[in-house]
């Protein structure tokens, strides 16, 4: 087999990061410095909020110009009007650290590219129907989040062994804590990152991800997994290699399953 061109894992983790800032920051430039510009020519004053609103649109489409995900869009409408309330109010630094601290903790994954998605029940059964019908499958939901799909899985079909792995601390933190309330024997889940992972062992790897590491994702697969198992991806394709199989979800998004048989 041809050596993989597929960048090596981590690359550019934090580039959605920095297009989301500079975004903000361009937006800014070009708003106030049009407001500026407006107030030393015509004596012009436009409202702050205005300002702060139109800086917010700006971003989101600047964000959309540069390759970023629209999960992104509400955050740029947002921070605008954070900061600017945080100045005004002159709030203590550690008021910014703590809330930057908390929101990390759920969503580590975010900056790299992978949001906190979330599997719907519907998407759940549609899975469940999916699962090979031998007994002793081993089941990996990569990015696992709060370990919904996990324990209604499990609970559907107990002859197999379902496992996760998440990367996020908050989330890890309470499926742990899940499991050790409803005790399923055939449920378990690690902390780390997906990428370091060894797919060989697993008939099923089950994804809700994002665009970004899809390509590197299924690469993966084709050399990790064995003839006959099954990478599953919630609604995101792998450019140039459509799936073998799709499930419509009848849920209100209209999710896709995508099915590669390895």
């Amino acid at each position: 087999m041809a050596a993989s061109t597929t960048p090596r894992p981590g690359t550019g983790r934090w580039r959605p990061l920095a297009m989301a800032l500079a975004a903000q920051a361009l937006a800014a430039a070009i708003v106030f410095g049009v407001a500026a510009a407006l107030d030393a020519g015509a004596g012009v004053r436009l409202p702050l909020i205005a300002l702060l609103a139109v800086q917010g649109v700006g971003a989101a489409h600047l964000g959309r110009r540069f390759g970023l995900a629209n999960w992104w869009a509400p955050i740029h409408l947002v921070l605008p009007f954070a900061i600017a309330a945080a100045l005004l109010w002159r709030l203590p630094p550690w008021v910014f650290l703590a809330a930057f601290v908390f929101l990390l903790l759920f969503y580590w994954n975010s900056v790299a590219g992978v949001p906190l998605y979330l599997t719907n029940r519907e998407t759940r059964a549609t899975l469940a129907g999916l699962l090979p019908e031998t007994p002793g499958f081993r089941f990996i939901d990569l990015g696992s989040g709060f370990g919904g799909p996990l324990i209604d899985l499990a609970a559907r079909r107990p002859d197999g062994r379902f496992e996760g792995i998440e990367s996020a601390p908050m989330p890890y933190a309470l499926t742990w804590a899940r499991l050790l309330v409803q005790r399923r024997p055939n449920v378990s889940v690690r902390y780390g990152d997906f990428r370091s992972l060894d797919l060989g062992p697993y008939d099923v790897v089950y994804c809700f991800l994002s665009p970004v590491p899809m390509p590197a994702l299924y690469e993966r697969a084709k050399r990790e997994m064995r003839p006959g198992t099954l990478l599953i991806s919630n609604t995101f394709a792998v450019p140039d290699h459509p799936a073998d199989e799709t499930r419509e979800v009848p849920d209100r998004r209209r999710t896709t399953l995508r099915v590669w048989r390895m």
